[in-house]
């Protein structure tokens, strides 16, 4: 009997490693490793995650080979199989390559059936903490970096005077991984202080994420950080219809900014501000004119849109050649039209038909629940009005978008008694 047991809590403690050692390489690893070691590395750890999800779900499925089980096919979780089954038929009716676009599909698959099997398999303060576990390695291994090759840490080349880049190409994608880091670190050291755990440690990994957060020098970031944990101060007294303010809100930004920058152009030339939000609303403008007239609906297949060369020629043609829109590869920088590029209005409608189903039953969540998919759908949600997001089929915040879908269709389908709501909270 004790060494049933023994095995069981080495088989929990390699599971757990699994789903640490997933959550570490969507957060961005090894990034700007592969510029020293290669880019054969960075190939490798993208395959090692997809092997990482499998293995996990294969360790925890049973005592035996006759009890593995990788698939969990609940209704509750109708919605998210839907939106993954159209897809990838969809994406592989309309994409140009074919063979690139399977092996995007699977991964997404495989990222959905992973994080269900996240809500299955662990309680949710646990989950939090592995999340928070692989983030503070990804500061570490982050850090190690910026020491061994300041040159590479910092854009330009030029240490603490150029914005810092940290494992990223770029101050914005590094800037939003902290504020993500931030704001998850956060909810877990309101946690721990609301049940009296010491969190004096935590505290320390998040002062360390503001400072890298401030020598990224990106405004928009330190924004959407600050409104965010706003929210911590007041999210807790009402409970408010995440579903329908997350979709609302990325319809009106992108429909507002589009229609009213333009008229105050003016005044963003008098206070020396670009009113074209560094060339965002011009590209906008012309994704919209090339997805109303090509594949609407369907869109250019999942994670497809840059890396076809007729797609990308169409949004580069009014542009002069070697300006920088004339010569963008990657990115629509909304996350709207990065659905709509990649998966069409039908993708569009699935992934705010799963956001809707989830947040259904808001008011049968615990607290910590409720406020956990608040603070992580407000945080997709802003940086998606600017930044790439929900654009890929394994990062940190396809993962979150997914988590939080999870978990409110585990809850949604409980019936609302005041006896579930206590076994909740519990």
């Amino acid at each position: 009997m004790a060494g049933t047991i023994s095995n069981a809590k080495r088989n929990s403690f390699k599971v757990e490693l699994l789903v640490v050692f997933a959550f570490l390489i969507s957060l961005g690893f090894p990034g700007n490793y592969a510029l020293v070691y290669g880019e054969q590395v960075e190939t490798v750890m993208a395959y090692a995650v997809f092997i990482a999800q499998i293995l996990a779900m294969l360790l925890s499925s049973g005592n035996s080979w006759l009890d593995v089980q990788i698939i969990n096919l609940d209704r509750k979780y109708t919605v998210m199989y839907l939106f993954a089954a159209v897809i990838f038929v969809e994406s592989m009716w309309v994409a140009e390559y074919k063979d690139l676009e399977f092996i995007t599909c699977t991964r997404l698959t495989v990222t959905i059936f992973f994080v269900i099997w996240l809500q299955e398999q662990f309680e949710f303060e646990r989950m939090i903490e592995l999340i928070c576990t692989a983030q503070t390695i990804f500061l570490i291994v982050t850090l190690f970096f910026t020491l061994q090759y300041f040159r590479f840490a910092f854009s330009g080349g030029t240490p603490f005077t150029e914005p810092f880049i940290g494992l990223y190409g770029t101050k914005n994608t590094c800037a939003s991984e902290l504020a993500f880091g931030i704001i998850i670190i956060g909810f877990l050291i309101r946690q721990r202080a609301h049940e009296r755990k010491i969190y004096f440690g935590w505290l320390v990994i998040e002062a360390i994420q503001i400072a890298l957060l401030l020598m990224c020098q990106a405004t928009g970031a330190l924004v959407c950080t600050v409104c965010v944990l706003i929210l911590f101060l007041f999210v807790k007294y009402i409970r408010i219809p995440m579903g329908w303010i997350y979709i609302a809100g990325n319809i009106l930004f992108l429909f507002l900014t589009l229609t009213l920058m333009p008229a105050f152009e003016w005044i963003f030339e008098l206070l020396g501000k670009d009113a074209t939000l560094t060339g965002r609303i011009p590209l906008w403008n012309q994704m919209i004119t090339v997805l109303t007239r090509h594949n609407t609906f369907t869109g250019f297949g999942y994670g497809m849109f840059w890396r076809d060369e007729n797609a990308v020629a169409l949004v580069r043609a009014p542009f002069e050649e070697g300006s920088f829109l004339g010569s963008i590869t990657s990115g629509a920088h909304n996350m709207l039209l990065e659905i709509w590029a990649n998966s069409g209005l039908i993708g569009i409608a699935l992934l705010f038909a799963m956001v809707l189903f989830s947040m259904k039953k808001l008011q049968i969540f615990s607290e910590e629940q409720y406020i956990f998919c608040v603070l992580i759908l407000t945080y997709l949600m802003l940086n998606g009005f600017t930044e790439r997001c929900l654009g890929g089929n394994y990062d940190y915040k396809m993962m979150g978008f997914l988590l939080v879908i999870a978990l409110g269709c585990r809850l949604s389908s409980i019936q609302d008694t005041d006896e579930n709501r206590k076994r909740i909270e519990n």
